[in-house]
């Protein structure tokens, strides 16, 4: 075997970078020499199947480039194995050699082109490089000669669907579980597929048969999220009580059937939830304050303030504590032990900010304005280093005074002491904006560009604006997206890509990016009418109607309202 071992590696190389016509595999026969039917070079099989051995053994070793060497000098002795080339292949891919792997899949098929499942892993092969186009067309090449390889309907409608395609992906994906109905990966993907489609009906039913052919804790979390989305509360309260069933520690689980119960007014069950929680961490600091919260967002000031009253001795400079008791005090009708609970806390505390914040809000919700203006003017000269926030409160009640000149000026001092702060330009450009001013809003945010071109709340405002006004398409979908791509999880900054894509005429793109929006932003009434106007402009009269009905119940703006309706009858009107 010496021999081998002697040729250089530029000569290994030429040796197995060819692909020609198929010779018999040759795995582990140790007999004498085979010749092909043509005058290609003898296969040595003694050879051959020493160098797999040694390349098997070094692959079960984890010595994978000991096995690459191996298999390559193997080839050298049998280039035509078919079996050689997969072999050689797996591990390359293995090892994130994935263009030479692919090398090795082509000369597989060239000498069996029936091969389906290695024309299967090519095509994956190539997806993986960027070759995306070569990868449809062999999979296609596989559909063609058999139309009922559900294998590569699954990979298909996996491409498609981890590109976006996913019209596209609908159609492989559904024949695959038709073929196979018992595919737990093809009926999981189904599932995600529909959901992302809005098809919210075929989802559940299709989450529901992932969970009957094998209950899983991640999907049966993915079910329960979406029936959230979808305001199914009923079932996903069933499906997170059943996951508790098998994993009753699970602090997640319970946090979030705590909120369930908290939303569908079942507060005395959420806060069990949250008891057991408490028993079951170490620190019950940060749980102890989520009691108080849902013991004031219940209503149960009493409790609230007993429950909250005797931290105040353990965290006593816990940021949000005297603020959340503060407004037990409030909302129970004691504005004034409010305000004293308020006063306590010391200009250098780390509460102090936030008390100084709340102590304003009391005074805005008691019509005192005057004295919340005087109060946070008092703070700013107690606190050289105040925060940012002071200002923009003060800016606030300043334009409900209608004092706009003394909120503008306001922001003007603010931007003298925090020169490099890019969100308080932003916030002086939406000052500008709610006092409508329109024009000095767009002003401002353009300055802000100038000097944070990137800052991508910025760059949603203006693309987004321009999209509303039909002006400047093209670059305010460059703006959008480039905020997209910081802030993918943005449910408005989703809604201003959607819509970007609505007003280019872009409606089947619209529909995806808004049905994404509203999934991040399920409680956002403006983000849903968008959505419904994308389904009126796709033909999916039914689904506009569903988000017409949902942005009703949420729009507290009875103008708002009225125009949704206004479009629901339209819309009804037109399909007569």
């Amino acid at each position: 075997m010496s021999r081998f071992k002697l040729l250089p590696l530029f000569l290994v190389l030429l040796l197995v970078t060819g692909c020609v016509t198929t010779s018999p595999i040759t795995e582990n026969k140790a007999s004498s020499p085979q010749v092909s039917s043509d005058d290609s070079d003898p296969v040595d099989s003694l050879c051959a199947s020493v160098y797999f051995t040694w390349g098997r053994m070094a692959e079960l070793e984890q010595n994978f480039q000991m096995a690459q060497d191996a298999y390559t000098k193997a080839l050298i002795c049998d280039e035509h194995s078919a079996y050689l080339h997969q072999r050689l292949a797996f591990l390359l891919i293995g090892m994130g050699k994935i263009e030479l792997a692919a090398v090795h899949l082509e000369c597989v098929l060239e000498n069996s082109p029936k091969d389906n499942q290695t024309r299967r892993e090519l095509a994956g092969i190539f997806d993986e490089i960027g070759k995306t186009e070569m990868a449809i067309d062999l999979y296609n090449a596989n559909l063609e000669a058999d139309p009922k390889d559900s294998d590569t309907y699954f990979s298909l409608g996996y491409l498609y669907q981890r590109h976006g395609h996913l019209k596209e992906a609908r159609r492989p994906l559904e024949i695959h579980v038709e073929l196979q109905p018992y595919s737990y990966a093809g009926n999981v993907l189904l599932a995600k597929l529909y959901r992302a489609l809005g098809e919210d009906e075929l989802a559940l039913a299709q989450y529901e048969r992932v969970l009957d052919l094998n209950w899983s804790t991640m999907q049966a979390y993915e079910a329960a999220e979406f029936y959230e989305d979808l305001g199914e509360y009923e079932k996903a309260i069933e499906l997170y009580n059943k996951l508790l069933k098998e994993d009753a520690d699970n602090e997640i689980t319970r946090r979030r059937l705590a909120g369930l119960y908290a939303r569908t007014g079942q507060g005395d069950k959420a806060l069990a939830q949250l008891v057991l929680v408490r028993s079951a961490v170490r620190d019950t600091t940060e749980i102890d304050l989520v009691i108080g919260r849902l013991l004031v967002s219940e209503k149960q000031y009493g409790k609230a303030i007993a429950h909250l009253t005797p931290m105040l001795g353990i965290y006593p400079e816990r940021p949000t504590l005297r603020p959340l008791l503060a407004l037990a005090y409030h909302e129970k009708g004691d504005a004034a032990t409010a305000k004293n609970v308020l006063r306590e806390v010391e200009p250098l505390s780390p509460a102090y900010e936030g008390a100084v914040l709340m102590y304003v809000r009391i005074c805005v919700d008691s019509g005192k304005r005057d004295e919340g203006i005087a109060y946070m003017l008092n703070a700013i000269d107690e606190t050289p280093d105040h925060s940012v926030k002071f200002y923009y409160v003060l800016a606030d009640m300043y334009r409900l005074n209608k004092q706009y000149d003394l909120g503008q000026k306001t922001f003007e001092q603010a931007i003298r002491e925090f020169p490099d702060d890019v969100n308080l330009k932003f916030e002086f450009g939406l000052f500008f904006e709610k006092i409508k001013r329109p024009e000095l809003a767009m002003a401002q945010m353009l300055k802000v560009l100038e000097v944070a071109p990137d800052d991508a709340y910025t760059l949603n405002y203006v693309g987004y604006t321009w999209a509303d006004l039909g002006e400047n398409l093209e670059q305010a979908l460059d703006y959008i997206q480039r905020a997209v791509e910081q802030k993918p999880d943005d449910g408005y900054v989703r809604d201003s890509l959607g819509w970007v894509y609505y007003k280019m005429g872009q409606y089947e793109k619209a529909v995806v990016e808004l049905y994404h929006a509203t999934e991040l932003q399920p409680e956002d009434p403006t983000i849903k009418e968008h959505l419904g106007d994308a389904y009126l402009k796709t033909g999916e009269l039914d689904k506009a109607i569903v988000q017409y009905e949902q942005a009703i119940s949420l729009f507290k703006d009875a103008k708002k309202r009225a125009l949704a309706r206004q479009k629901i009858a339209e819309a009804q009107g037109s399909d007569e």
